[in-house]
């Protein structure tokens, strides 16, 4: 797998965590196969053994904390940082 494609997939990851960290919060806790339809239909992929792949990575970037299967805890996405250029 080349470079740009990892970069790829880690955006994606990060744009379904930014998407339901947007519709729930901390306060609430999501599904893990509503997780799994959302990387599903974020990378036109429908083989469970590469979904189960995103997950996993997902818990490796400490992106979710999977409690049970019905309680998927989302992280609070990484807040961008702007360089401000001072003279």
């Amino acid at each position: 797998m080349g470079k740009s494609s990892r970069e790829v997939e880690l955006k994606k990851r990060e744009l379904v965590q930014n998407h339901f960290w947007n519709e729930v919060g901390a306060v609430e806790h999501i599904s893990l196969p509503r997780l799994k339809d959302a990387l599903k239909k974020e990378f036109k992929n429908q083989d469970d053994r590469f979904v189960e792949e995103q997950v996993m990575l997902m818990q490796t970037e400490a992106r979710i904390r999977i409690e049970s299967h019905v309680k998927v805890w989302i992280k609070q996405p990484a807040q961008k940082r702007v360089q401000s250029s001072s003279g």
